[in-house]
């Protein structure tokens, strides 16, 4: 080829292969590590199997308000003929540990979360005994072990807490603070920059300087964040070489991983394939996907760093986006590249036939009697309002005919979407 009018004709890699070079390029040292205070754990990653050091609880306490007695002195109790006891002091949760050791006859009241003395085999509710003074009158006989949490019935000293890629949830932060740990270790959240592109964006920005010109880029910064990274907005680069070049390769010094919008085309003033080539080996690995939309998504690599090239156009640029970024920002933060977003089971609204690429299908699920129902939002690949009333995708391999009716995998955008397919 040799056109002044094309600067490079991009080829179109099978998508899941060109996924797979992607991810086997990550080096597993670049997947690291962090010990980070409890209170901010929740939804960060395990980084490693977690025990226990002690028994939860770790003495033997009252799950009620009553009275600690030995069984062996209510064979027989009734109403008419209660089995009584002489109150010799009570018991509270700070009074643990205890030494006290109850006699024939006697009985402590027990505050719920009490220790429970030597020579007491259960408790009796408050309710269930009658006050007389300082005799409490048993009323019914009482079984052995009723009323108690025995030592270490939730957690025995040894017991595998959680497991490395535990996803942290609010109650799994409780179990390790139960633990009498602080802290926990989890996968850094990768850095992710992201870099629009193009001098018509900078010349919006002139002439409106109060408007947002480079929208698109919120949009992939928002995802980055709901895929648990952390984005870092670096503005946009104008259509020069030298300039393209400069801004990728600062970001490359500091953060993790590159995205870049538009400037990865065939015109003359796409630069961003011949930046990535200039800063370092291997430079562009794959150019163009044989997928629709998303057939101008790629990716290079700087010295072991990633850098994705998503298309400028937001339908391609959000097929790019899970194509590529979406798996790698999962394995950076310590989960399996398919555990990147939820998925639903779901049945197509109507049929959908493919041509020789791979389609990115954007669909709008909704629970529809019972089932979730998967509805094609048709639109162009510019049009933002076609991703708005979007909420998941599948991709359908090339020359398919899928019946309304077929049953498919929908990969929802983000766990936000979970809140409203059912309505």
């Amino acid at each position: 080829m040799n056109r002044p009018d094309i600067r490079r004709l991009p080829k179109r890699a099978n998508p899941q292969e060109a996924v797979d070079k992607l991810l086997a390029s990550v080096s597993a040292n670049v997947v690291t590590t962090e010990s980070v205070p409890l209170e901010q754990c929740v939804g960060r990653v395990l980084a490693q199997d977690v025990f226990s050091d002690l028994n939860i609880p770790d003495y033997d306490k009252t799950f009620i308000d009553g009275y600690a007695i030995n069984t062996k002195e209510t064979p027989g109790a009734s109403p008419a003929k209660p089995a009584a006891f002489k109150i010799v002091c009570k018991l509270f949760p700070p009074d643990h540990p205890t030494t006290l050791q109850l006699q024939s006859g006697e009985t402590v009241y027990v505050a719920c979360g009490a220790p429970i003395p030597k020579g007491a085999a259960a408790t009796v509710k408050v309710e269930e005994t009658r006050l007389h003074d300082n005799t409490v009158e048993v009323v019914r006989e009482i079984k052995t072990g009723e009323g108690i949490i025995p030592l270490g019935d939730d957690v025995k000293k040894g017991d595998l807490l959680l497991r490395k890629g535990q996803v942290l949830r609010p109650q799994d932060i409780g179990l390790l603070a139960s633990n009498k740990l602080t802290r926990a270790e989890v996968y850094k959240k990768p850095v992710v920059a992201v870099i629009s592109g193009g001098d018509e964006l900078l010349k919006q920005c002139q002439n409106d300087p109060s408007a947002i010109a480079n929208n698109y880029a919120l949009v992939v910064a928002g995802l980055v964040t709901e895929l648990g990274a952390e984005p870092k907005l670096l503005g946009i680069m104008p259509d020069a070489l030298d300039k393209v070049t400069e801004k990728i390769r600062q970001a490359l010094q500091t953060l993790d991983i590159v995205v870049t919008i538009g400037g990865s085309s065939v015109g003359v003033k796409d630069f961003v394939p011949d930046a990535i080539n200039a800063l370092g080996e291997p430079g562009v690995v794959v150019q163009g996907v044989s997928l629709r939309p998303g057939a101008i998504s790629g990716f290079g690599l700087v010295d072991g760093k990633p850098v994705i090239m998503l298309p400028g156009h937001i339908g391609s640029c959000i097929g790019g986006f899970y194509l590529f970024l979406a798996p790698l920002i999962s394995v950076y933060s310590g989960l399996k590249p398919d555990e990147a977003v939820p998925r639903v089971p779901a049945v197509l609204g109507e049929a959908v036939e493919t041509g020789p690429q791979f389609r990115f299908l954007l669909v709008n699920v909704r629970r529809v009697d019972g089932k979730f129902v998967a509805t094609h939002v048709k639109g162009g690949s510019s049009a933002l309002t076609t991703i708005v009333q979007s909420n998941g995708y599948t991709i359908v391999p090339p020359h398919t005919n899928l019946a309304k009716g077929a049953e498919i995998k929908v990969c929802l955008f983000s766990k936000l979407e979970l809140t409203q397919i059912g309505n």
